[in-house]
């Protein structure tokens, strides 16, 4: 039960991270002239509000803003709210729909001005005296941080194998003619694979390196076997290769591929920047 909520919880913060990357950003746009003010308390946060002063117009400094949205409330109910723009000499009347009702507060739904490119100043007029506005400057959402890529991705193999030596182990992935051994690595990282064939007659093991597709190298192995490494159901290892790989600039795909009827055992590690 308590896994079942803490997987919940963690649901709801990723989709809060998701939307806090993709909305939109409010940054608040002083009047410059701001008359009488009244504080109106929500969830999203505490602002004073502002009024004109008597047959004045409030003017809001649009020097670099592209968008605004204007918020406003009433003190008591008026029968047709309405706010008034100006932009240089174009006038627009914009009708206040009623968003909700707190105590005698009339709280209306915001709306937004594009605002022109190199217009410095705009004016808000509203001829009720009990409604009250403020301006936000609407900024693009934050760009989301791209993902990094993990700098290794395994992508084929014919299962992972623990190999014992001493008292450690180490797992490899394992390949076989019909299934080579895939993987990719990212962020211009370089990497050599440590490769144990697994000996079962007098035939020699042969593999090539394919890099993006590309056959680049091709590997033999000798006869001799290993008695310090051993791997449960799997006997006969043979004496380990360490194979660089060819340098990679940014991201590469390489594969591993069995060209004698062997299994082989790869450990892939990457090297430091």
């Amino acid at each position: 039960m308590h896994k079942h909520h803490f997987s919940i919880i963690l649901i709801i913060l990723f989709a809060n991270i998701l939307f806090a990357q993709t909305a939109n950003r409010y940054k608040v746009l002083p009047f410059d002239n701001p008359g009488t003010k009244r504080l109106l308390k929500t969830e999203t946060g505490n602002y004073y509000y502002y009024r004109s002063l008597p047959e004045r117009a409030l003017i809001l400094n649009t020097t670099g803003v592209d968008k605004i949205e204007i918020r406003s409330f009433s003190y008591g109910e008026v029968r047709k709210p309405e706010i008034v723009s100006v932009i240089g000499k174009e006038r627009k009347v914009y009708q206040l729909s009623l968003k909700e009702k707190k105590g005698d507060y009339y709280i209306y739904n915001p709306f937004t001005l594009d605002i022109p490119e190199g217009t410095k100043e705009i004016k808000v007029i509203c001829y009720d005296r009990s409604i009250y506005m403020r301006a936000f400057s609407v900024l693009p959402p934050k760009p989301a941080k791209p993902k990094k890529q993990p700098n290794l991705v395994i992508k084929a193999h014919s299962g992972v194998v623990s190999v014992q030596h001493n008292s450690s182990s180490t797992d490899y992935y394992s390949f076989m003619p019909d299934q080579p051994f895939k993987f990719t690595i990212n962020n211009g990282r370089n990497a050599y694979v440590y490769i144990r064939p697994r000996l079962l007659d007098r035939s020699l093991p042969q593999l090539g390196v394919y890099v993006n597709g590309e056959l680049v190298e091709v590997i033999d192995f000798t006869y001799k076997r290993t008695t310090k490494y051993h791997s449960q159901g799997i006997n006969n290892l043979g004496i380990a290769k360490k194979i660089v790989l060819p340098e990679n600039t940014n991201s590469t795909n390489y594969e591993l591929r069995a060209l004698s009827d062997h299994l082989f055992l790869a450990k892939p590690v990457l090297l430091k920047k």
